[in-house]
Order: C-alpha cells, then sequence, then structure tokens
C-alpha cells in the first residue's frame, strides 16, 4: 500500500459510468459520480516529457499523472479536477495502472490529459 504521506494533494474525480439506456441518435446514456477530496499526489509537472530508450533510440511521450489508493474508483474517461497549484486544471483520464507491491496492489497511477 503507498503510504498516506506520500498522498499529499486532494482531487476531485467524476467518474462516468453507463446507465443502459440509449438516445434517439443512439448515443448510450452515462451516470455520474462525483468524489471530492480524494487522496492522492500529482506526478510530472507540465506538459508531455519525453523519454529517449538508449537501447532502440525511440522516444516516448509520458504524460502528467496522479497517484491514488488501491480501490480507488477510476477509469478511462474519467475526469480528475480540483488540484493543487500547477495541476488545477481539469483532466481526462487516459489510461488507469495497478502498481503492484510484493503482495498486493500498492496504489493506482492514472496518465492524464489536460481538457481545460
Amino acid at each position: 500500500m503507498i503510504p498516506p504521506a506520500l498522498l499529499i494533494h486532494t482531487c476531485t474525480i467524476t467518474h462516468r459510468a453507463p446507465n443502459g439506456t440509449v438516445d434517439d441518435y443512439g448515443v448510450p446514456g452515462v451516470t455520474t459520480t462525483t468524489t471530492t477530496g480524494v487522496a492522492c499526489r500529482f506526478v510530472n509537472p507540465g506538459a508531455t516529457t519525453r523519454r529517449l530508450d538508449i537501447d532502440s533510440g525511440q522516444v516516448f511521450q509520458t504524460l502528467p499523472g496522479v497517484l491514488l489508493p488501491a480501490g480507488t474508483e477510476i477509469a478511462e474517461r474519467d475526469t480528475v479536477s480540483a488540484g493543487p497549484v500547477g495541476f488545477d486544471k481539469t483532466y481526462t483520464v487516459k489510461s488507469v495502472k495497478a502498481i503492484y507491491g510484493p503482495t498486493a496492489i500498492s496504489h493506482l497511477k492514472a496518465e492524464l490529459e489536460a481538457v481545460t
């Protein structure tokens, strides 16, 4: 488990889930659930960062991210907002990865892309 002392920020997560309905245009309906005050840690400030793989010579871009306790309800296309100075934008979640400890999931890392 990620030590609580490392979760120095809080954020708001808006989770979107299909509700089983479809409108007249075939667009599925969604239900949103907003959770405020989620303990987290924003990482990799700024826009994208480029990283070079020395062996292959390929350049990869990494996105800003947020670390969350294991069990936090978050998925791709959710939004994360109300972060600290430097992360006080609204972000959409591009991917969520489980980070494993020795015997269980330690925490989650969500890669973010700024939308406002």
